[in-house]
C-alpha cells in the first residue's frame, strides 16, 4: 500500500511538472505580445505584466512537488555528501519532518490568506485589478501537494535506510 501511495504521488509530481515546465512559454508569449503591441502598435496593454507575474508564481508553485521528487532543491552539504546513502536516508527521515512542518505553517497561512481573499474579493490594486483569489487556491493546493510529496519521500528515505528499494 504505502509502495502504491508512493507511485501516486511520484506520477502527480511528473505530471504536474510537465504542465508547470509550459507555463514559462506561456508567460513568454504574454510579454512578447506585450512588448509587440506596444513598440509596433502603439497600444499598451494593462493586463500583461500582472498575467506574467501569475504565471510565473504558478510555475514555481508548480514546480515544488516535481523538485522535492527529484531532489533538485537546494541543500547544504558540507556533512551530507560525505554520508552513504542509508546514512543520507537517515539523515533525510529527520529532516524531511522538519520541512513538512515548514510547509504545515505555510499552509496554514496560505489558507488564512486564501480565506479573507474570497470573502473580501481582494483584488490587486491596479488598472486591471485582477482577483487574487484563484493564484492563491493554486498556492493551497500546491502546498497539499508538497507535504504529500515529502511524506513519500520519508517512505522512500525510511526503505533505504532498511536496505531497500521503495516504488
Amino acid at each position: 500500500m504505502i509502495a502504491s501511495y508512493v507511485r501516486f504521488m511520484d506520477r502527480i509530481a511528473d505530471f504536474v511538472g510537465a504542465f508547470a515546465k509550459y507555463l514559462i512559454y506561456v508567460m513568454i508569449g504574454v510579454l512578447l505580445f506585450d512588448v509587440l503591441s506596444d513598440k509596433a502598435f502603439g497600444f499598451v496593454q494593462n493586463w500583461t505584466v500582472e498575467t506574467a507575474q501569475f504565471t510565473l508564481a504558478a510555475f514555481y508553485f508548480l514546480a515544488g512537488p516535481k523538485a522535492l521528487k527529484d531532489d533538485t532543491h537546494v541543500r547544504l552539504d558540507l556533512i551530507y555528501a560525505n554520508l552513504s546513502e542509508r546514512g543520507k536516508a537517515r539523515i533525510d527521515m529527520v529532516t524531511v519532518w522538519i520541512v513538512i512542518f515548514y510547509l504545515a505553517v505555510m499552509l496554514w497561512g496560505a489558507v488564512s490568506s486564501l480565506q479573507y481573499s474570497w470573502a473580501t474579493n481582494q483584488r490587486l490594486p491596479s488598472l486591471w485589478a485582477p482577483s487574487l483569489v484563484p493564484i492563491k487556491i493554486l498556492m493551497v493546493i500546491c502546498l497539499v501537494l508538497m507535504i504529500l510529496q515529502c511524506v513519500s519521500i520519508f517512505f522512500k528515505d525510511l526503505a533505504k535506510a532498511r536496505g531497500k528499494v521503495l516504488a
